[in-house]
């Protein structure tokens, strides 16, 4: 009788004549230098940090050396002479800086005023800001005249907010008026004397006269420490 023929015609198992593959090992020497890598940073690190610890400690202790020497080498009566010398000076400066002197204010309305305008009575009220309120009464020769003043005043930086006002006109054709204005502090202080000089210049006399002012109301006075009352400061012509 025939086999079929995909029965086996014998039981004994076969053997397997290929060998078994090996198993890559690259991924894990590729980790292997990764850690001795990290390990060898960690270690020079550790090794830096403990050396540098150590050097800043000897420069601590140099310095703290040299700085106890220069200590011992300073004489300390001399010291104090100079810590009292400090003292009066902040003090004297202090006292400058508050000082009120106003003959920088008064030179400069000299220099501002007219011949042909005169004064009877000012006024000079300082604050504690150092801010300053003028108040003058006087009279002109003309409108004219008046006019001119005004716009010297206007031209001096160190006179602020000029207003003139109660105008009136004299049996003797002469103007009567009254000044309120603010000046510079720089001008009633002696901190700035120096550097007022420089920034408040006089200017040029006025070639053309213009129209007459008119009259306007005069603001409230401030509070104040300091009234200077002066009589008539530039005769009339």
């Amino acid at each position: 009788m025939a086999i079929s023929p995909g029965i086996p015609t014998s039981f004994v198992p076969r053997q397997h004549t290929e060998s078994p593959k090996r198993q890559s090992s690259t991924g894990t020497n590729l980790f292997l230098i990764v850690a001795l890598f990290l390990g060898g940073v960690a270690v020079l690190a550790t090794i830096g940090t403990y050396a540098y610890d150590k050097y800043l400690t000897h420069v601590l202790e140099a310095k703290a050396e040299e700085l106890a020497l220069a200590q011992r080498e300073v004489d300390q009566d001399q010291v104090e002479e100079f810590v009292r010398l400090r003292d009066r000076l902040v003090h004297g400066r202090a006292l400058l800086d508050n000082h009120v002197a106003l003959s920088q204010a008064f030179d400069v309305i000299e220099t501002e005023t007219l011949r042909t305008v005169k004064f009877r009575s000012l006024k000079l009220e300082v604050a504690e800001d150092h801010t300053a309120q003028l108040d003058i009464e006087g009279t002109a020769r003309s409108f004219n005249a008046l006019a001119a003043q005004s716009n010297a005043f206007a031209a001096q930086k160190g006179i602020r907010r000029a207003i003139f006002s109660g105008i009136v006109v004299n049996q003797d054709n002469t103007v009567s008026f009254r000044l309120s204005a603010d000046l510079d502090p720089r001008l009633v202080v002696a901190e700035g004397a120096a550097p007022a000089a420089d920034a408040l210049t006089v200017p040029q006399p006025p070639q053309a006269v213009p129209p007459a002012p008119t009259a306007t109301t005069t603001p409230a006075a401030t509070s104040t420490r300091i009234i200077v009352p002066v009589g008539t400061t530039t005769p009339s012509l």
